[in-house]
Order: structure tokens, then C-alpha cells, then sequence
């Protein structure tokens, strides 16, 4: 309907419907206004569509709808140089004599893949070899699975 009418902030005679074709409309509005403007017009940094002459930039900026949602995230700036003069109290740490080193190396043996690989059903490719090498490589490994596949 009529109520849902928004007035172009570019020429007073064009009505659009508010949301997504209004900011459409006012992307071309602006491109045909720029070739022959009267005044000097800006745009809100709190809301896009929000289209003001310059001279009443100023009083837009005090009162714009939009800006509460961008002072709800900023910081007072009160708080923050209070902050700032206040030191933190120092928490003194003291070190305990326990007998771990973390410097020391695991007693656990490394991880070794190829070893994992060997001993588990798991398929090994053979890139980098020759034609001879590939076919007794498949051969071995045909046994090898089919052992493993027998002890399960």
C-alpha cells in the first residue's frame, strides 16, 4: 500500500516502496542527480538510504534513528581513560619444585607411518617407481593385506 511510500531524497516526485528497491532507486537517482545538481547532498554514515543536504548534515547526525544502534557498541570514553590511568595489580607467581620437565623428551617412541601403514589394513600407493619395481610392490602387497585380512 501507500503507507509502506518512501519520498526520493533526489527528486520530490518520485514515491518508492521502502527496502530493497529504495536503495536501488536511490543508486540511479544519484547517478542522474550528479550530472546536474543543485545542492550539495551527503550521505548518513549511520544509514545508507538516509540522504541530507550538507547544511543539515550536522542536526541529522544528533538526531538520526540509525545512530543508537552504533553508540550501543562503542565504548564510553569516561570508562576507557579511567582505565587507562588506573595500573593493574601484579599477581606474584609462585614456582613450584615438582619433578616434570617439559624439556625432556616423551619415553613414548615417535609416531612412525610407514610402520603404522605395514601393520594395518591400509592400501599404500607406489608413485616414483618403475614399471618392474610397481608389480612386485602390488605382489607384496597383495600377501601383506591378505594376511592381515586373515588374522581379523
Amino acid at each position: 500500500g501507500y503507507e509502506n511510500l518512501v519520498t526520493c531524497p533526489y527528486n520530490k516526485a518520485h514515491q518508492i516502496e521502502n527496502g530493497r528497491r529504495f536503495q536501488t532507486h536511490l543508486i540511479k537517482c544519484r547517478k542522474e542527480y550528479e550530472k546536474n545538481r543543485t545542492t550539495a547532498k551527503t550521505q548518513c554514515p549511520f544509514n545508507a538510504t538516509h540522504i541530507i543536504n550538507e547544511p543539515e548534515l550536522k542536526h541529522h547526525l544528533e538526531t538520526c534513528p540509525d545512530r543508537v544502534i552504533v553508540d550501543k557498541f562503542q565504548m564510553p570514553i569516561v570508562d576507557s581513560m579511567e582505565a587507562l590511568q588506573k595500573p593493574k595489580p601484579i599477581k606474584m607467581i609462585t614456582q613450584s619444585h615438582n619433578s616434570e620437565d617439559w624439556d625432556e623428551e616423551p619415553e613414548t617412541p615417535a609416531y612412525d607411518p610407514q610402520k603404522y601403514c605395514e601393520s594395518n589394513n591400509i592400501i599404500r600407493g607406489c608413485r616414483g617407481m618403475q614399471p618392474h619395481e610397481r608389480k612386485a610392490f602390488r605382489q607384496q602387497e597383495h600377501v601383506r593385506l591378505g594376511q592381515i585380512r586373515e588374522h581379523k
